[in-house]
């Protein structure tokens, strides 16, 4: 595996992936954990703001969609993600 280009530990991307973007959210500390899948699921908010119909649309490149940082970013920033917090229940016998 090929060590990450120290930029992209200082600097925001200009678009990303539901993986990079995972990935990012992390990083700045805006989810504790995320994954990419993690991301497609918050897509289905009614202010999703990308895709056809919004006000900012998926950009296809290199067989991905890709989204720009900003109003990634600014999504996630106006609808902060809580979790569902730990699970506290005791598991039923099986």
């Amino acid at each position: 595996m090929r060590a990450p280009d120290p930029r992209t530990l200082t600097q925001l991307p200009p678009v990303v992936t539901f993986a990079s973007g995972a990935e990012l959210l992390v990083r700045l500390k805006l989810a504790r954990n995320m994954s990419r899948e993690g991301v497609r699921r918050l897509s289905k908010h009614p202010e999703w703001p990308f895709g056809p119909d919004r006000p900012y649309p998926y950009w296809d490149l290199a067989n991905a969609d890709v989204m720009e940082t900003e109003p990634f970013l600014k999504f996630f920033e106006a609808h902060p993600i809580t979790g569902r917090g730990p699970d506290k229940r005791p598991r039923g016998e099986p």
